[in-house]
């Protein structure tokens, strides 16, 4: 199993851009039988941040779903309408820490 916990920081009023660009991701991911779950969570006390939440049945699986053409399509948004993310990647023992500035 693989699970990814992240946080992404939109740029200043763009939340609600970023979510409406990632629906169709969610929606085309959720279809995946190899993704057991996939969210993205808006976070209350900031008003640019969103919580991050997947996982997949397999690190390959993951690999599966980061070579999708709806994944390619919101990390074109990225540049646009984020300035920060940082991903923790889980798989069984192994912890990578991702830590990407776009501005």
């Amino acid at each position: 199993m693989k699970l990814i916990v992240g946080y992404f920081t939109t740029k200043p009023g763009k939340r609600e851009e970023y979510l409406a660009a990632a629906r169709n991701h969610l929606e085309r991911s959720r279809l995946d039988p190899d993704c057991l779950y996939i969210e993205l969570v808006p976070m209350p006390d900031h008003p640019d941040r969103i919580l991050l939440a997947e996982a997949f049945t397999s690190e390959e699986a993951h690999r599966r779903h980061e070579d999708t053409d709806h994944m390619r399509e919101l990390w074109a948004v990225g540049p646009v309408l984020l300035s920060h993310v940082v991903i923790d990647n889980v798989i069984s023992e192994q912890v990578q820490h991702i830590d990407e500035r776009f501005d």
